[in-house]
């Protein structure tokens, strides 16, 4: 299996691969970390999906256009979702090796000088098949496996990708819910002592008025309401429960971290034939 190191070495076999002649032997070690990098974006033409090492200096590289099929790969609506691509004039594996870092030529409008290709090796025949996962965090201080089920404000936003769990415009992080970072939540900071924290609490101090209204200067900034000669702010505070009108409302940003796992199959170039290679996994994460 791709999964462990091996050596692929050609003696006097021309019958089985293509290229060879009477004497020639060729070792080539794929020992490559299958940590994926990407050339193109949105407006290429082409996607390359590559992985690179030293000593020798060789890559792995998988071209595909960028039409709808490659958006399904890298913007994911369900996670697991698959693709299959069977190489073609438009879609390439190539090994090669250089005389320099790959990495100063792939990619590159106008490669390294000093770095050129010595050896070409393309696929004649094969697939390669995506497997997209994503995970989605609002990095908000509550690991996703303890978030509260469901959504608890009824924006529609489930809470493992809400910011601001109970919608009272003070984000769940500065709503303390892991104040000692234990990964325990049963510490969470809960100001009123109702038995709801604060970060699902919609009256933090319980004095009847729901926080999101107490933020006096409207400015999505309830920690700098604070009554005459109070040292609280009024959402924390239940000796006023004075009504603003507010019209803030806080972005939710969540991140979503992409994983693409390539594997090619039935893959016949002249230095290797094989039914299934790892080629790797390419990692991304945007923000929402």
């Amino acid at each position: 299996m791709f999964g462990m190191r091996f050596l692929l070495i050609l003696l006097f076999c021309c019958n089985l691969f293509l290229s060879c002649d009477d004497g020639d032997v060729i070792d080539v070690e794929l020992d490559f970390d299958k940590s994926l990098s990407l050339c193109g974006d949105d407006v290429s033409s082409n996607y390359i999906l590559y992985d690179t090492k030293e000593d020798p200096y060789e890559s792995l590289t998988l071209l595909f256009p960028n039409n709808t099929q490659a958006q399904r790969i890298f913007s994911p609506e369900i996670s697991g979702t698959t693709e299959t691509m069977a190489l073609s004039n438009s879609v390439s594996f190539i090994y090669r090796t250089y005389t320099g870092d790959p990495n100063n030529y792939i990619c590159k409008d106008i490669p390294d000088a000093n770095v050129s290709v010595i050896n070409n090796y393309e696929a004649n025949s094969g697939t390669a098949n995506f497997i997209s996962t994503f995970i989605d965090d609002d990095y908000d201080g509550v690991p996703n496996a303890l978030e509260f089920e469901g959504d608890t404000d009824g924006d529609g936003v489930p809470n493992y990708k809400d910011s601001d769990d109970d919608g009272d415009n003070v984000p769940t992080l500065n709503e303390r819910p892991d104040p000692n970072n234990d990964g325990d939540l049963s510490d969470a900071q809960d100001s009123d002592g109702d038995s709801i924290p604060d970060y699902l609490d919609t009256d933090d101090d319980n004095d009847g008025t729901f926080t999101y209204f107490e933020d006096e200067n409207n400015n999505g900034n309830l920690f700098d309401d604070l009554a005459t000669g109070a040292t609280v702010a009024r959402f924390l505070d239940d000796t006023v429960s004075d009504v603003y009108t507010v019209n803030f409302v806080r972005e939710n940003v969540f991140t979503r971290t992409i994983k693409i796992n390539v594997t090619l199959e039935n893959i016949d170039i002249s230095i290797l034939a094989t039914e299934s290679f790892e080629l790797g996994t390419y990692e991304d994460s945007i923000s929402n």
